[in-house]
């Protein structure tokens, strides 16, 4: 009979030797590591209080590759000038012919327009591009 528990106890102790080494992780960064990074990042960006965002200072140019927040915005509002969203369908429809103004849009329009364009659209750092949401996920 103590054959019998013996060898549920041996392989409940196999069990949980083997799932602590598969369930244990890499260590992350070192407290250097995220140190320098901290400094790093202190040293190029200040907070701006009137915006509640990190603000590249004066003189710092931003890493290579990287867009800048006005480019990124440039870009939507291109977009927004040449395509309008049409409440029926749930959809963005090009505009046929010129780019519309967006300053003779009702600001209700812009902030509307703006909204669904930020939700239907994500801004892809790796190719520099806002890529559509829906076929992102086909």
């Amino acid at each position: 009979m103590k054959h019998s528990r013996i060898i549920p106890v041996f392989l409940a102790a196999l069990l949980l030797s083997v799932s602590g080494l598969t369930q244990a992780q890499e260590p992350g960064l070192t407290r250097q590591q995220v140190q320098m990074d901290r400094e790093t990042f202190l040293s190029m960006f200040r907070w701006n209080e009137s915006t509640s965002d990190w603000v590249l200072k004066s003189g710092m140019a931003p890493p290579r590759g990287v867009m800048t927040r006005e480019e990124v915005i440039a870009m939507r509002d291109k977009f927004l000038s040449m395509n309008r969203w049409d409440e029926a369908l749930s959809e963005w429809k090009p505009i046929n012919g010129a780019p519309r103004d967006m300053s003779k849009l009702s600001r209700e329009q812009v902030e509307r327009e703006t909204v669904m364009f930020l939700m239907m659209h994500r801004f892809d750092e790796s190719t520099s591009q806002w890529i559509s949401k829906m076929q992102a996920s086909k």
